[in-house]
């Protein structure tokens, strides 16, 4: 029916006005409510900031700085400390400054710059000490201690650091000596010593040091690498392991010098091992006997000789002395054996012993040159590495010639 269809059409057209009014109140409502919303909403405060930027620290004024250092609380003090170190040990000019207050005479000013330098310095800052001038800055301190300490007048000349080996006397220095070897300790072993070789710290400290009467420097040097445990000893192993630290403690008197003869010498034990093997002739006999005696005892006595070697192998004077002549005394008995044999006797001697096949040995076999051809091709074979003396059951020899 019509009537049907026109109350239809006008209800739903009622539901759609009544929907779109309730969507635009609502949006209505809510912008009117929003600012309101916005101002009554409480956030959490935001923490504050527990450092300062690199821009802030750069922007204060020294006024600012020792305000701030007398502050009451103690982290703005604190702080303002590490500022002032920062910028100190980054100026070159102020760096400087404290350096040359350490060599100073004057025991307070040196005190007073050294306490100053360990306060500025740490592992990351370190680094702007190892150069020239403050390398040699320390070796001036050490070299003021030395010239400002009083000798005791009842020390004995003799005495030594050494002269008790449970005891330790690096504890009881000055304290201005010690605040100079921690800085050097930490230098070294974070460095090199090559600095510290250069501008004498060996020649111009620690050889002024009571190592005792100069026949004992040497012995009391080693024993107190040996049992000491403190910055000293650090720093001199590390001179030792060093060539040119070597060089330094050798020149100073406190390490063997190693001498350059050393080589030549296990060459010539060689030559005189392989020229002395017996020969394979019964006339030769008594010949080589007397040559293998006389190397047995060359041999012995430089095997005496090396025992009296020193720290590393090195041996002093005397001690080369006598291997050497023992040496030649090898080399001598050597010599005299083969002559004999070239001048007949050796060849009579072969020709009726015969050769090991059983045939007589040819006379142009037994000339100076066929010898020294023989002597040539001997062999022999030396077990030692260097890090203990030659002794005579070091060298392997072959019982039978290669030729």
């Amino acid at each position: 029916m019509p009537w049907d269809s026109s109350i239809n059409a006008r209800g739903m057209a009622g539901l759609g006005l009544m929907a779109i009014t309730t969507v635009g109140l609502y949006v209505g409502v809510r912008a009117l409510l929003q600012p309101y919303h916005a101002a009554n909403i409480n956030y959490p405060p935001l923490p504050k900031t527990q450092y300062i930027t690199q821009d802030t620290e750069d922007s204060l004024s020294l006024a600012t700085l020792e305000k701030l250092l007398k502050h009451y609380n103690f982290s703005i003090r604190e702080t303002a400390a590490k500022i002032v170190c920062d910028r100190a040990i980054n100026d070159d000019d102020v760096l400087l400054v404290l350096l040359l207050g350490i060599t100073r005479r004057d025991y307070d000013e040196r005190m007073k710059n050294l306490r100053a330098l360990a306060m500025l310095t740490d592992q990351h800052t370190l680094h702007r000490l190892n150069t020239a001038e403050g390398i040699s800055a320390f070796v001036k301190s050490l070299e003021q201690c030395v010239l400002t300490t009083e000798p005791d007048p009842g020390a004995d000349p003799d005495e030594s650091m050494i002269d008790d080996t449970s005891f330790d006397e690096y504890y009881l220095r000055d304290i201005a000596e010690k605040l100079c070897l921690m800085f050097l300790a930490q230098l070294t072993e974070k460095f090199d010593v090559d600095l510290l070789v250069r501008y004498g710290f060996v020649r111009r400290w620690l050889a002024k040091q009571p190592w005792g009467p100069p026949a004992k420097r040497i012995d009391n040097f080693a024993r107190y690498l040996k049992y000491r445990d403190n910055r000293i000893a650090d720093i001199c192993r590390r001179l030792r392991d060093s060539p040119s630290g070597r060089r330094a403690l050798e020149k100073a008197g406190l390490v063997a010098p190693r001498h350059p003869l050393q080589p030549k010498l296990q060459l010539n034990l060689r030559a005189a091992a392989g020229a002395g093997e017996r020969p394979s002739s019964a006339a030769a006999g008594s010949s080589s006997g007397t040559a293998e005696r006389d190397s047995l005892r060359g041999m012995a006595a430089v095997e005496a000789a090396t025992d009296n070697h020193n720290s590393l192998g090195d041996m002093d004077t005397e001690a080369m002395i006598e291997a050497a002549r023992a040496v030649l005394t090898v080399l001598d008995a050597a010599v005299s054996a083969n002559e004999g044999r070239a001048t007949g006797e050796g060849d009579v001697g072969d020709a009726s012993a015969g050769s090991r096949t059983g045939q007589p040995r040819p006379l142009s076999q037994s000339s100076r040159e066929e010898q020294r051809i023989r002597r040539q091709h001997r062999e022999a074979m030396v077990l030692n590495d260097g890090t203990r003396p030659l002794r005579r059951d070091d060298i392997i020899e072959r019982d039978s010639d290669s030729g």
